[in-house]
């Protein structure tokens, strides 16, 4: 499932710019669609594409806001072979800085994430509003996700551009 792209365009992008560009365009194969669906696509990609889709799948949602990165960061939890997943995904990328940021929301959040079946998966969002400590936690961690994003980036679309036959298909 590699992404057709222009040599043109891939050399045009910033390094923090690519692994957005090689995630984009999986989404519509994904979106609104039912578990299995996800589960085939997945199956399809290889163990680079992999890393790349759990770990956009997880940053493009939990970096919008504190609450969604509280309440992404929860689903995945909640979720232990995706969360595993993230984690192998930041390793492979040796991006370090991540994977502390995502075993640091694993240690504030594993008591709270008890869920038997994903259907009854449920995170109150005022959860945040009503437990002070919970809120100045998650916080610090949110604010350390934002300082670091960029350099994240960069070090996976390094990745990408150093071996970007793993990904991208250059028609021309």
């Amino acid at each position: 499932m590699l992404i057709t792209m222009s040599r043109d365009h891939f050399n045009s992008l910033k390094d923090e710019e690519l692994p957005r560009a090689c995630f984009e365009h999986i989404i519509p194969l994904i979106r609104g669609k039912n578990t299995s669906v996800k589960e085939e696509i997945y199956k399809k990609l290889s163990k680079k594409q992999k890393a790349l889709f759990m770990f956009n799948a997880y940053y493009n949602h939990a970096i919008n806001s504190l609450v969604e990165f509280y309440w992404w960061s929860s689903y995945y939890l909640a979720q232990p072979n995706a969360w595993s997943e993230i984690k192998k995904a930041l390793q492979y990328f040796n991006a370090e800085l991540m994977l502390h940021i995502i075993l640091e929301i694993e240690e504030a959040l594993k008591d709270k994430i008890e869920v038997e079946y994903m259907e009854s998966f449920e995170v109150p969002y005022k959860e945040l509003q009503r437990n002070p400590e919970l809120y100045n936690t998650i916080n610090r961690i949110f604010t350390n996700l934002n300082e670091i994003s960029l350099s994240t980036l960069t070090i996976i679309g390094k990745n990408i551009r150093n071996n970007p036959y793993e990904f991208i298909y250059f028609g021309e």
